[in-house]
């Protein structure tokens, strides 16, 4: 491969140039300046150098030709390297560009730049990168900058170099760079591959601990779902026992509501009417209030008006009195500044006439001044003209001269200037048309691209927009399942609690009803062997709160008392206690006859009323209909009282213990009875039944409220374990059509972006060549008309020359009368000056005074101008102010009379709202009693539908949590034998399915007890336990595969040192022959060797052990010892430094080499051998030497000349075999 061409489009000081360069030696001359260095710069430019220093610029866009005062800037540079006899082995980095076409000989790489700072690389016309240009040169051993371009600058770089930087040089010839850059970017990914390694590493461990804890969580998860479904089919058996239970109980209290509703209907007629009638008489009284609240209201307003007017009279009658005050001060004022002003006017005269007296003397100076300068101006003006006009006529003879020179010069310049316009012209016109072509097909493809990728981002927006309100509302949904699930918990924990308490009380209380005094210790035990006894009297009675004392101190143990239906089976029933020996108990047969309810005695009428009553016991009592007869007799004649004191003042008051009276208890449970007996005290064995049976219906109603809260939170959260379902799948799909659809318009975009980033480029290049081809065509216009001037200058230069030689004589002879007449003129000028500044500073001192007077003046008449505005506006305020005073006054006796008027019509609203008020209290009172009547009836009502209720609510929600929690039909539950039949089957089942039932509720505890000692619950553990184990799985792998990587890395750079070290070593060891050899034929003799060293400054430590040794130079030219590099001579150190890189260039020749001005340090002697080696390798290598030397430039076999005919535009010519050639 060798370098065959280079062409440059607005590189620097070249505004187009195209060199061929041939093989074997090429020499470029040229003087300084001119610009020959510029094509080292273009050759390195062209094969990417970024460092802007080598260059020799500041900026990168410097080197984009900025034109001249003839040529325009241009808009962008751009070189080409042109490479002949391009083997496919060096073809192998840029494979990838060329793939798919045929295998080329010729290479063409362009570097291209915009002002704007965009950059370009093309290979073979194809867009590349800066890598693949620098990796096909380096694999072609023409990358390296010391070995393909040599300047100056390196042979110093290398004498002053390091050992260290010395071996960069060999590694260079050797070839090893690009092996440097490949274990660079491999230690690069390892550095990051490890930093990948430990962030995996990281993240394990994070999930170590997450599912350790997940997988515990889990496990708590699986046993407490176990429990639940254990426990879900034991509160099935219960709720099924249950819902029978409740169903025979509503059935029984449905019938009591309907006595009381006819004594209803008739209390809420009266009631209206009386409502009705109040309405009335209420809506007068509003009116009568509304109409009275109005007159006050305007009262009061004019009170308040009355007392503003007042207020604002005084207020007026003071401001009068400030105005008055005001106006004296400032009258005063007006009279000072008066005075002061007639003095002013005096003095100011004064100093004007002195003024004009010093302004005529300054005048009579002035002019004479005028006439002096006038004179010596007009002497010095026309000094000056002839002096000009004799400089002046030596430049013109002068310019005359070399102007002929030049005209004829710029003749053939033109001329060849036309002819290479021409040509560019050509050239930029086709690659225009081209570049437009080019435009309108991209521009096309673009947009269609675009109008794709747009309707694309609108159907993804609607995608994303979609599982947005997904992610939100999945999000929501599991947030309101954790709440639910908290909820669950908590809500089983207070069923749980409740139902421990309930069972406990209602132990309890069985006991101390007597189911563990009689038998086996509970009430199965009892109701197995008397099957036909139904409940105790307690467990069938409610009884307020308050009176529980005072019924319990009556009934004592009869609230122990069973109930059976007949006589004959409390006899059965007292000799089977009596034969299994459980004590005394005590029975209430039902079928016995007893009084109905009958009227209230004599004595109630008479103590009804007393304040110690609060009423007969019986009233207080609630029980089914059957037992009412039972309660009659045994509570109809008891009297509850507030206490024993007040017992015992009715007792002794209306003569009662004679027997004929009713028996008293106080609510304290103090007794009283007709017969005399007082008995009190503390509680005995029956004591706190009734209030044990308050707090058991108070807590069965609880946990029937907590059980149906319960199982409406299981629903909800069943509802929505579905609605979680159904969004995650909706999320997944929609999440999977996003990927689809940006990876679709990734694909899109990406190919929108290149043409869109290759339009501006193409325009760029449009602009640049419309305006290159302007440039052309206007510069081509200007050079036609440039070459008519240019003949009939010089038909005109010839006549002037004659006539400019006459005329410069008579010039000079003017000249010198003119300096005498200036000197005499001087010095009469200078004393007329000198009076003129005196009388100068006097005017100035007295103007000043006049100023200063003149601005008093002018702020005394400001001042008073001020003072007659305030004196006209405090005028017009007094007297706003006096009409202000007569209004209020007129406004006070018109409220008087106002205020008098209403006055009158107040008393008599007043009247009229006090009739209404009497009236409204009245129809209260009325109302008051009907509704006390019907509560009276309401209460009557409340116990039994409180009753009625409680069944149903609990019958309800045993229903509901059967239907819909658990799913179970109810349809044959509530289909029971005939109603003759409930009784006595409802008895035989509760006691045989009693003992059942507890088993099954201690059970329920158990595993109740057992869901608490869990604790909290995450019912997602499962879930989530089997997405992070995948997750985890996933890690271990990518660590897997990290390790690898590491692994392959570190065998990559072991192999690279190793192939490092190999060439190293071979290329040193053939270096060291070939630069003994180079050096004693350059120096004609004398030895020298290159010695590995360990490269280590003064005071400081070697810096490992992987520190590579470096290379010294050592070298004996002929006749002396053998010395250090440095202790050379200055052509010596050249020498020395060239056989060095003459001898790298015969182990391993580049393709080519730039010579940049090497030989200049070089004698003739030293030259003459330099140019000798150059030819003796030019067979090997082709060479392209920058040089002043003749005897370079004899050795070379083709010759460039650098001229620069143009100012600032370098030109090319070439000379081969002595025949002149214009190259462009």
């Amino acid at each position: 491969m060798f370098l065959r061409t280079l062409v440059v489009s607005g590189f620097k000081s070249f505004a187009e140039a195209k060199i061929d360069f041939p093989n074997g030696i090429t020499a470029v001359v040229g003087p300084n300046g001119t610009g020959k260095s510029n094509i080292v710069d273009a050759i390195l430019w062209a094969m990417g150098e970024q460092s802007v220093k080598s260059l020799r610029s500041e900026r990168m866009e410097d080197v984009i030709f900025n034109g001249t005062e003839q040529r325009k800037p241009m808009g962008m540079v751009e070189a080409s390297l042109i490479f002949s006899e391009v083997t496919p082995r060096e073809l192998e980095p840029v494979s990838a560009i060329l793939e798919g076409l045929d295998q080329p000989t010729d290479v063409m790489i362009t570097r291209r730049l915009y002002r704007e700072g965009d950059s370009e690389y093309y290979f073979n016309k194809i867009p590349c990168r800066l890598k693949d240009i620098r990796g096909f040169l380096w694999n072609a051993r023409a990358g390296a900058r010391g070995q393909s371009v040599i300047e100056q600058g390196n042979i110093e770089q290398l004498l002053n170099a390091s050992p260290q930087e010395r071996r960069e040089f060999i590694e260079g010839t050797a070839g090893i760079i690009r092996y440097k850059k490949q274990k660079a970017e491999a230690l690069r990914k390892l550095q990051s591959t490890e930093n990948n390694l430990l962030r995996v590493r990281d993240i394990l461990g994070e999930v170590r601990g997450q599912l350790r804890t997940l997988n515990r969580q889990a496990k708590q998860a699986e046993e407490y779902q176990a429990f639940l479904r254990e426990a879900r089919e034991l509160e099935v058996q219960l709720l099924t026992h249950d819902f029978r239970r409740f169903f025979q109980d509503q059935c029984q209290f449905e019938h009591e509501l309907q006595e009381s509703e006819s004594q209803e209907l008739s209390c809420l007629a009266e009631e209206a009417r009386l409502v009705a009638e109040h309405q009335t008489v209420q809506l007068e009284l509003t009116s009568a209030s509304e109409t009275l609240k109005d007159a006050q209201d305007r009262f009061r307003e004019i009170e308040q008006q009355l007392s503003h007017a007042f207020t604002a009279i005084q207020i007026e009658r003071n401001r009068l009195e400030q105005y008055e005050q005001q106006h004296a001060q400032v009258m005063e004022e007006r009279a000072r500044l008066n005075g002061e002003g007639q003095e002013a006017t005096g003095s100011l005269e004064a100093l004007r006439e002195r003024l004009a007296q010093i302004r005529c003397e300054m005048e009579i100076l002035s002019v004479t001044l005028e006439e002096g300068e006038g004179g010596i101006a007009d002497l010095a003006l026309r000094r000056r003209e002839t002096a000009e006009k004799v400089d002046k006529g030596h430049e013109t003879i002068l310019a005359l001269a070399v102007e002929k020179t030049n005209q004829e010069n710029r003749l053939r310049s033109i001329a060849e200037g036309q002819s290479s316009m021409a040509r560019r012209i050509e050239r930029l016109t086709v690659e225009y048309s081209q570049s437009q072509n080019d435009q309108t097909t991209l521009q096309a493809e673009s947009e269609a691209l675009r109008q794709e990728c747009s309707s694309l981002e609108s159907q993804l927006d609607a995608l994303r927009n979609n599982q947005d309100r997904l992610e939100v509302n999945l999000q929501s949904q599991r947030e309101t399942r954790e709440e639910l699930d908290e909820k669950i918990l908590d809500l089983q924990t207070q069923v749980a609690g409740t139902e421990s308490e309930l069972r406990a009380i209602q132990s309890v209380f069985r006991e101390e009803i007597g189911y563990g005094h009689h038998g086996e210790g509970d009430e199965a035990s009892i109701r197995v062997a008397c099957s036909s006894i139904q409940e105790a009297l307690a467990e069938r009675m409610e009884v307020p709160e308050e009176v529980e004392k005072a019924i319990e101190a009556v009934l004592g143990e009869r609230l122990q008392a069973w109930i059976v239906q007949s006589s004959q089976e409390a006899e059965k029933f007292i000799a089977q206690f009596k034969q299994h020996e459980w004590g005394k108990g005590s029975f209430i047969p039902l079928n016995i006859p007893r009084q109905g309810p009958k009227g209230p005695a004599d004595w109630w009428n008479v103590i009804q009323h007393d304040p110690e009553v609060r009423g007969l016991a019986v009233d207080f009592v609630q029980v089914p209909d059957k037992l009412k007869p039972v309660i009659e007799a045994l509570l109809g004649n008891t009297v509850i009282v507030k206490s024993l004191s007040g017992a015992l003042n009715l007792m002794t008051e209306h003569s009662w213990f004679q027997g004929n009276g009713p028996l008293l208890v106080a609510l304290g449970g103090e007794l009283v009875s007709p017969a005399g007996i007082i008995s009190g005290g503390s509680g005995g064995e029956a004591g706190g039944l009734l209030r044990r049976r308050r707090e058991i219906l108070t807590l069965e109603e609880k946990l029937n409220t907590l059980t149906v809260g319960l199982e409406e939170a299981k629903a909800n959260r069943k509802s929505l374990l579905q609605e979680i379902e159904d969004v995650s799948r909706q999320l997944e799909e929609a999440t999977l059509s996003i990927r689809e659809m940006e990876f679709h318009m990734l694909t899109i975009q990406k190919e929108a972006s290149s043409k869109e980033k290759a339009l501006p480029d193409l325009l760029r290049r449009l602009d640049a060549l419309q305006q290159d081809r302007l440039a052309e065509e206007e510069e081509w216009g200007q050079l036609q008309v440039e070459e008519v001037e240019v003949q009939t200058r010089l038909e005109h230069l010839n006549q002037t020359r004659a006539y400019e030689d006459e005329a410069l004589r008579q010039l000079l002879d003017a000249l010198n009368t003119l300096d005498q007449e200036r000197q005499d003129m001087l010095q009469s000028l200078n004393d007329t000056r000198m009076n003129f500044q005196a009388l100068k500073s006097q005017w100035d001192y007295e103007q000043a005074n006049v100023e200063r007077i003149e601005r008093e003046e002018e702020h005394r008449k400001t001042r008073i101008r001020q003072i007659d505005g305030q004196l006209e506006h405090l005028f017009l305020q007094s007297r706003k102010s006096q009409e202000e005073r007569l209004t209020n006054e007129s406004l006070v006796e018109e409220l008087d009379i106002q205020k008098e008027a209403i006055a009158g019509t107040l008393l008599e609203l007043q009247n009229r709202h006090a009739g209404c008020m009497e009236e409204v209290k009245r129809l209260d009172g009325l109302i008051g009693k009907a509704r006390e009547t019907l509560s009276h009836i309401f209460k009557s009502r409340v116990p039994i539908e409180g009753r009625l209720a409680e069944v149903r609510a609990k019958f309800r929600a045993v229903e509901e949590t059967l239907t819909m929690t658990y799913e179970i039909s109810t349809d044959d539950l509530k289909n029971p034998p005939d109603a003759g039949r409930i009784a006595e089957g409802l008895e035989g089942s509760e006691q045989a399915s009693e003992e059942q039932t507890g088993q099954w509720r201690e059970q329920l505890q158990g595993i109740r007890k057992k869901l608490e000692r869990i604790g909290p619950i995450n019912l997602a553990a499962i879930e989530e336990h089997a997405q992070l184990e995948e997750r985890y799985q996933f890690l271990l792998a990518q660590e897997e595969d990290l390790a690898g990587s590491i692994q392959s890395l570190q065998e990559i750079i072991q192999r690279l040192n190793q192939t490092t070290n190999k060439l190293f070593a071979e290329t040193f060891k053939e270096l060291q022959v070939k630069f003994s050899e180079v050096f004693s034929a350059l120096f004609a003799g004398g030895r020298a060797e290159l010695i590995l060293v360990e490269d280590t400054q003064e005071g400081q430590e070697s810096e490992g052990p992987n520190l590579e040794p470096g290379v010294e130079i050592v070298a004996q030219p002929p006749g002396k010892r053998l010395k250090n590099l440095n202790m050379l001579s200055g052509g010596e150190k050249t020498m020395t430094v060239m056989a060095l890189l003459f001898a790298s260039f015969l182990i391993r020749p580049s393709p080519f080499c730039v010579l940049d001005e090497v030989d200049a340090p070089l004698d003739e002697t030293n030259v003459v051998r330099f140019g000798q080696f150059l030819r003796q390798m030019a067979d090997r290598s082709q060479f392209i030497v920058i040089t002043h030397n003749k005897r370079t430039m004899e050795t070379a076999n083709s010759l460039f000349g650098v001229t620069m005919e143009d100012p600032g535009v370098s030109k090319l010519i070439a000379v081969r075999l002595h025949e002149l050639e214009e190259v462009s």
